[in-house]
């Protein structure tokens, strides 16, 4: 009877006991079916490295990676862009700043606005970083009109879109519309297998969040309503697709991915971690903005949507 409670009594200390191991877990990496890979970052190690970054002109990943300046752990492309022009298709904010925005995207403006798709491309999903009145750091996939709490403010966001979870919004960011029961696609290839980078966020237990990032390869090509399936089943609260196709692309450590097996396409902004202190001091480098603050994020009902008619479409945006 007494080793019998003494065990129950070991099973719940160690279930309940704080993990404080957490903060030594690094970045991990996994591949599945041969063509996806899946990178599962802890976001209470990570919470002041992740930030959206914007070139000055287009770029690979491997570029953005591979500059000594710069001293990022982890690149993947990012959000909507011309890629002759470079001029943007979605919003980025860095520091509280707007830095791209579609407004300055005159053909674009003229052409949405012929359309009447404005509102819905302007409030595509975006993945926002923001700090409360306590200094906290928090994480949430959103609309962009979407207003943050009184106690909030945004200090990163990059937009692409469309939600995937909790709700595939295919239509809700004009990706789509119906005509005569019909889908007819009209941005990013939604309908299409294609390859794609995935961000999602999932709450895990005693405060262990994870930031997903997803990477279906040439090798394992889906379409959005599959790869919200796939989310599904990774269990997310949250995802979100960024520019995929020839757009897809990312490096870290000596892992390199690109939609080919030349190049990588040459983007405008991405979604970056920064390397932490430690490796820092070892490339002879000194800059540290960790601080301490608690992480959350949003917890949400996952729902399931329709499945989705495959029908021919039209060109990008």
């Amino acid at each position: 009877m007494f080793k019998k409670i003494s065990l129950l009594f070991l099973i719940f200390a160690f279930a309940f006991a704080p993990v404080f191991a957490r903060e030594d877990k690094d970045i991990e990496v996994s591949r599945d079916k041969g063509g996806i890979y899946i990178f599962k970052i802890p976001l209470e190690k990570y919470k002041n490295k992740i930030k959206p970054y914007v070139s000055d002109e287009l770029t690979t990943a491997s570029e953005v990676f591979n500059n000594p300046e710069l001293n990022f752990k982890l690149v993947v492309n990012g959000g909507y862009f011309d890629p002759v022009t470079g001029a943007p298709a979605s919003i980025v904010k860095i520091n509280g700043k707007t830095v791209e925005s579609i407004f300055s995207n005159a053909p674009l403006m003229e052409s949405l606005e012929e359309s009447g798709r404005i509102e819905e491309v302007l409030n595509r999903s975006e993945f926002r970083i923001l700090e409360d009145n306590k200094n906290n750091i928090l994480f949430d996939i959103t609309n962009h009109f979407h207003l943050q709490k009184d106690n909030q403010r945004i200090v990163h966001a990059i937009q692409a879109g469309p939600m995937i979870l909790p709700k595939l919004r295919l239509e809700e960011e004009s990706f789509i519309t119906y005509k005569d029961r019909r889908s007819i696609q009209l941005a990013a290839d939604v309908l299409k297998r294609r390859e794609r980078t995935i961000i999602g966020l999932k709450r895990g237990v005693l405060g262990n969040d994870y930031l997903y990032i997803i990477i279906f390869t040439k090798d394992h090509k889906v379409a959005l309503n599959e790869a919200r399936d796939y989310c599904l089943k990774l269990r997310l609260n949250k995802a979100m697709a960024m520019d995929g196709g020839a757009s897809t692309s990312i490096n870290y450590e000596d892992i390199e991915i690109s939609s080919n097996d030349a190049n990588q396409r040459r983007v405008k902004s991405f979604l970056v971690i920064e390397n932490d202190e430690a490796e820092i001091q070892n490339d002879e480098q000194t800059e540290d903005t960790t601080f301490d603050s608690d992480i959350k994020t949003d917890t949400v009902n996952v729902e399931e949507n329709e499945n989705i008619k495959e029908t021919k479409g039209e060109e990008n945006e």
